[in-house]
């Protein structure tokens, strides 16, 4: 296979489970898509037709065009996410009285996942720790009650013009900040939005 290979798909109503598990146990950069983000590209290629092989040109392209997929901090997101949907599944089918064979396949399924995610971990502390500049910023980080290792990894990782800005614009920029919805004489609701969405959905 080639260096380098990445593969990339969409979620499909479950059957994704058996796939992902499958590419990653051979080793391959296997990456979850989420439907929306696809979809948004395709509107911004003008393309609105939907065949399976459009999105699978889609998809290949949108893995071209965004390396950055392949992140560890991306990839670990991307396993949260969908150790929450398999977890809404299993509880919806437990509601429904699941066999005892797909209660098992579930339990494994979600076992991977939280293996997954334990091994990212650790190799994102390992990446932090050997770089000198980002181990230093870590540590600061650190210091601040209530930002733990999550935290952290994503805040070096999606905001690394940290430590260069003043705090509302790292508050904005984290999606943190309350935005004005104000007209005339109307007074609105404050409410945060917006920033870079990964970071903001850890640290809210």
């Amino acid at each position: 296979m080639p260096d380098g290979l990445k593969i990339g798909f969409e979620a499909t109503g479950g059957q994704e489970w058996a796939l992902w598990r499958l590419l990653i146990s051979m080793g391959l950069n296997a990456v979850q898509l989420p439907p929306a983000q696809i979809k948004a590209f395709a509107l911004s290629m003008g393309k609105r037709a939907k065949t399976d092989q459009i999105d699978a040109e889609l998809i290949a392209r949108f893995m071209a065009f965004r390396p950055e997929a392949g992140a560890l901090t991306v990839r670990r997101a991307q396993m949260v996410e969908a150790r929450k949907r398999l977890s809404a599944q299993i509880s919806a089918r437990r509601k429904q009285g699941v066999s005892a064979e797909l209660e098992d396949m579930d339990s494994s399924l979600k076992a991977f996942l939280e293996s997954q995610i334990s091994e990212l971990e650790q190799r994102i502390e390992s990446v932090i720790a050997e770089a000198e500049e980002l181990s230093a910023k870590a540590e600061l980080l650190r210091s601040i009650p209530g930002i733990g290792p999550v935290s952290v990894s994503m805040l070096l990782a999606e905001m690394p013009e940290l430590g260069r800005m003043m705090a509302t614009e790292a508050a904005a920029m984290a999606g943190l900040a309350p935005m004005a919805h104000d007209s005339g004489a109307m007074r609105g609701k404050r409410v945060i939005s917006g920033g870079r969405r990964s970071l903001r959905h850890v640290l809210f």
